[in-house]
């Protein structure tokens, strides 16, 4: 009898799981991503301008319309909070991936002289904060160490990763709707 019950937030309409719609709104968000960095880099938007940070509307764009087409059209109109984080948050290390994979193949093949134009911004950036000669060579020593393909792609996902989960939380307070019905309190 409890295999007949519809619209359960277990089993969503259409075959359609959680992940497999929150791995479809990661890839388009993804895809958006690498888009706008191709953009910004073809003007020659400065690494360090504020314009970057445009890119997070790609981010909540991409969690806000994956959340919904779940809800709306694979689980009955309904969503749990925690669901709704959970889609968030997975679309978010999808995100991560994609963006993982095109920084490394970004830094290492397309342009390998970027990160040595952004450890000269760094350096200058140091300068104009008034730093000595010896404050400035041990931060860049650091700098360096740090300012690779890898270690770049690696923080990618980890800051896609928390930026996705700090908005999922947020947007989920909004987006989530919860079955008040009876049959909704069995089916939680």
């Amino acid at each position: 009898m409890e295999a007949n019950i519809e619209n359960n937030q277990n089993e969503p309409q259409g075959g359609v799981t959680l992940f497999k719609n929150a791995l479809v709104y990661g890839l388009l968000t993804g895809g958006a991503y690498i888009l706008a960095s191709l953009l910004f880099y073809s003007l020659d938007v400065d690494p360090g301008s504020k314009v970057q940070y445009l890119t997070f509307l790609i981010l909540i764009a991409g969690i806000i319309m994956g959340i919904k087409q779940f809800r709306d059209k694979h689980s009955g109109g309904f969503l749990s909070y925690g669901r709704c984080l959970g889609t968030g948050v997975v679309i978010s290390v999808v995100v991560g991936i994609i963006m993982a994979i095109y920084v490394y193949l970004f830094f290492s093949y397309f342009d390998p002289g970027q990160l040595e134009k952004m450890a000269e911004m760094a350096e200058q950036r140091l300068v104009d904060q008034g730093l000595t000669d010896e404050q400035i060579d041990q931060a860049m020593v650091m700098t360096r160490k740090f300012m690779n393909p890898v270690f770049s792609a690696i923080m990618s996902v980890f800051s896609m990763a928390f930026w996705g989960t700090i908005i999922s939380l947020i947007v989920s307070i909004f987006l989530k709707k919860n079955d008040e019905s009876f049959d909704g309190a069995f089916n939680q």
